[in-house]
C-alpha cells in the first residue's frame, strides 16, 4: 500500500500551486469574515479569538504567497514555513465558525497531505548572508522592544491598556503613520515614542536594502551581460557565456564543443578534474548545489547552464540551486525520467546520454540521417 502511495506522489509544482490556492482562499475567507457575522458567536476569550482570526487569516494568506515563491525556488525554509501556515489556515477555518470557511479547512487539510508527500522536493538551504540575517533580527528586535516598552509604560499613555494596544501602537508609530488615538502623557513616554519613530523607518530601510539589494544587483548584472552577449554576436564582444555544473567524462568534450560559442565556466568540487580541463575554461572549485558558490561563478550573468551528474552531484539539487540564481536556460544531462524533471520546473530540457548514443547507433546502422523513433523515455525532453 505504501509503495502504491509513493507511485502517486505529486510533484513540487503541485505543492506550490496548492499553497497558492490555500493562500487565496484564506485571504478571501478573511475578508468575507470581516464583513459578516459568525454562525455561532462566542463570548469572552473565545470571542476575542474569533475576532482576531478574521484579520489574521488574511495576513496568513499573504504570508503563504511569499512562501509559495520560496518553494518555487526549492527553499526548505519556505516549505517548512508553508506547512506551519497551512496548518494555521486550517485552524482558522474552524475558529471562524462560518459555513464559507469550510472550503478553507478542507483545502488546507489536503494541502498538508500534499506537502508531506513532497517533502523531498524542497531541500535547498536559504543561504542568507550575515547582513541579511542581522537585518531580520533587527526588525524583530525593534518590534519586541516597542511592544514590551509600550506595555510596560502603559500607565503613561492614553488609551493603552492591553498587549494588543501595545502591538498596535508599535506598528503605527514605527511606520510613522501616527493615527493619534494613543498618545504619550509624560516626558518618558514621549521619549520612548521618539525612539520608535527613529528606529522603525531606519530598520525597515536596512531590511529592504539588504534583502532586495542583492537580487536587484543580480538582475542588473544579467541584463548588462545579455547586452554584452548581443554585441558579441555582432562581432564586437565575447559571445555567450555558458556554465557547466559538475565535472565528469562529458565535461571536457562539452567545453571543447562550446568553446566557439563564447566563454565557458565549470563549477566543480573535484579539483583534479578541474585541472585537466582544456585551456581557456574558467573553473570555480566548490559545491555546485551551494548558492554562494554559484554566485561566485557569476551564474546570474550566464546565458545557459548545463548540469551534469558528476560523482555524487545530484542533478536535481544543482538545477534547483541554479534556478534560484539565474533565469537562463538550464539543460540537465541525466539518466532519469525527463518528463518528471521538466514538469517540476527544475530544468528547461533534459538529455539522456545513453538514449542519444542508442539513437545515433540505430541511425548509423540503417544508414539514415533522420532521428530514430523516440520511445516514451526519449533522449531529450523540453518544457512547453
Amino acid at each position: 500500500m505504501l509503495e502504491r502511495l509513493r507511485s502517486y506522489r505529486p510533484g513540487g509544482r503541485v505543492a506550490v500551486w496548492l499553497v497558492v490556492a490555500v493562500a487565496i482562499t484564506s485571504i478571501v475567507t478573511g475578508v468575507v469574515a470581516i464583513l459578516t457575522r459568525p454562525t455561532l458567536e462566542a463570548a469572552g476569550p473565545l470571542g476575542d479569538l474569533q475576532a482576531a482570526a478574521e484579520f489574521s487569516g488574511t495576513v496568513i494568506g499573504f504570508a503563504l504567497l511569499v512562501t509559495a515563491w520560496g518553494m518555487r525556488r526549492g527553499y526548505r525554509l519556505a516549505y517548512v514555513t508553508a506547512a506551519a501556515l497551512v496548518f494555521l489556515a486550517a485552524a482558522h477555518g474552524v475558529v471562524q465558525f462560518r459555513l464559507f470557511s469550510v472550503p478553507l479547512f478542507v483545502l488546507s487539510i489536503g494541502g498538508l497531505a500534499v506537502l508531506v508527500l513532497t517533502s523531498e522536493r524542497f531541500t535547498r538551504s536559504s543561504a542568507l548572508a550575515s547582513t541579511q540575517l542581522g537585518a531580520l533580527v533587527a526588525i524583530v528586535g525593534v518590534f519586541c522592544y516597542g511592544t514590551a516598552g509600550a506595555y510596560t509604560l502603559r500607565a503613561q499613555f492614553d488609551e493603552l491598556d492591553t498587549v494588543i494596544d501595545a502591538v498596535y501602537f508599535t506598528l503605527v508609530t514605527a511606520s510613522t503613520v501616527g493615527y493619534g488615538d494613543i498618545h504619550p502623557q509624560t516626558e518618558t513616554a514621549r521619549l520612548f515614542a521618539i525612539s520608535l519613530v527613529v528606529l522603525g523607518p531606519t530598520t525597515v530601510g536596512v531590511v529592504v536594502g539588504s534583502l532586495f539589494g542583492p537580487a536587484l544587483e543580480n538582475r542588473l548584472a544579467r541584463t548588462g551581460r545579455q547586452a554584452t552577449s548581443h554585441r558579441g554576436q555582432s562581432g564586437t564582444g565575447d559571445g555567450e557565456r555558458i556554465a557547466v555544473l559538475g565535472s565528469d567524462e562529458w565535461t571536457a568534450r562539452l567545453a571543447e564543443g562550446l568553446s566557439g560559442r563564447g566563454s565557458i565556466t565549470v563549477v566543480t568540487s573535484d579539483e583534479r578534474r578541474a585541472k585537466r580541463l582544456p585551456d581557456g575554461v574558467e573553473t570555480v572549485v566548490g559545491d555546485p548545489t551551494e548558492t554562494r558558490v554559484l554566485e561566485r561563478a557569476e551564474l546570474e550573468a550566464c546565458d545557459a547552464v548545463l548540469v551534469t551528474t558528476a560523482g555524487e552531484l545530484d542533478a536535481t539539487d544543482a538545477s534547483l540551486a541554479a534556478r534560484g540564481v539565474t533565469d537562463a536556460r538550464i539543460v540537465m544531462i541525466a539518466n532519469r525520467d525527463a518528463k518528471e524533471v521538466v514538469g517540476d520546473g527544475e530544468a528547461d530540457a533534459v538529455v539522456d546520454p545513453e538514449a542519444v548514443v542508442v539513437d545515433a547507433v540505430v541511425r548509423a546502422a540503417f544508414g539514415s540521417s533522420e532521428p530514430a523513433d523516440q520511445s516514451p523515455s526519449s533522449a531529450a525532453s523540453h518544457s512547453g
